[in-house]
């Protein structure tokens, strides 16, 4: 961290404990917010340590939770500890939460194992209106692979939205993470959005380690882990300018669909990483159909496939 926001540092983690009233007048806004998330970074390292000494299991919830750049660092540094986060950390969650609670501590039923990991696919499953099917046409997963392929933008919208704020991919745009310009042209053409904003690599579970230093499970984006160097050096586009990704490990027992693209993807290109980021454009995530071909109308994406119907819309 650079010797502008050591102060900064030390003067966030003084307000976090309450000690000293924070005056920020003068300030680069980028400095606060490095040194805001160092001060962040340093807090919950030191509460793992504090709180989580001789536990194995850790779970994080709470808004911060959603800090996946301050988790990865964690993982990477306790290697030993094997951390988890809900896909719905926030408030939203407690929902979740509760039933959990009831299940188990009021009604006396058993815990639930969830194999591989708790659904994160919990909101609705929509009809796709005929009308809206008649503006395409049929297409299979490897049609929309060899669109991939060629450097376009995909937008899939298939089965129950996801609970959460990450999209997980039923609720993606997808593209090609081997050209590294492909950040800067969505972020340009369809999320219009600063030029900085990363993209996710979605990516095969059992594939982790070919990609990445570490190998994790991060099913709900949980983690930003360091790339290794022949990860950096084939899915560029994914990757952050610290060297990490926003990791999104995908299993079959979890989203076989999407789990099917990506294997076919493996199979035409050898790697199994695409670029994953939310369907939306400055706006929710598209939830229904009609959110889905609005949001396709009102930017550049290339491609909008309906998955469950095996139907592809082209914006030419």
């Amino acid at each position: 961290i650079g010797k502008a926001t050591e102060g900064l540092v030390a003067m966030f983690l003084q307000f976090i404990h309450g000690s000293k009233f924070l005056e920020l007048e003068g300030y680069d806004k980028f400095d606060i917010c490095a040194s805001l998330q160092k001060a962040t970074e340093i807090e919950i390292e030191l509460m793992v340590k504090n709180y989580g000494k001789g536990y194995d299991n850790i779970c994080f919830v709470g808004g911060v939770a959603l800090n996946s750049s301050c988790l990865g660092k964690l993982a990477m540094k306790m290697p030993e500890k094997s951390f988890y986060v809900p896909p719905v950390p926030y408030d939203s969650g407690l929902a979740l939460g509760v039933a959990q609670l009831r299940h188990h501590m009021v009604e006396g039923n058993s815990r639930i194992k969830w194999e591989p990991h708790f659904s994160p696919y919990l909101g609705e499953k929509y009809e796709v209106p005929q009308d809206i099917l008649d503006l395409g046409k049929p297409a299979t997963m490897l049609d929309v692979v060899n669109h991939l392929k060629e450097d376009n933008i995909v937008s899939v919208y298939q089965g129950r939205s996801e609970s959460g704020r990450r999209a997980l991919g039923n609720r993606s745009i997808l593209a090609s993470p081997f050209n590294a310009s492909m950040k800067d042209k969505i972020n340009e053409k369809v999320k219009h959005r600063q030029s900085f904003r990363p993209f996710a690599p979605s990516v095969l579970r059992e594939d982790v380690t070919k990609y990445f230093e570490r190998d994790i499970d991060s099913p709900y984006m949980s983690f930003c882990i360091p790339f290794n160097d022949y990860g950096k050096k084939h899915c560029p586009a994914v990757v952050h300018v610290d060297g990490t990704g926003r990791l999104q490990t995908v299993e079959k027992a979890l989203n076989p669909q999407f789990h099917r693209l990506l294997s076919i993807w493996k199979e035409v290109t050898g790697h199994s990483v695409l670029l994953n980021t939310s369907f939306n454009n400055r706006e929710p995530i598209v939830e229904t159909p009609q959110d889905a071909l609005n949001c396709f109308r009102g930017t550049e994406i290339d491609y909008l496939y309906f998955a469950d119907h095996g139907v592809l819309i082209s914006r030419e």
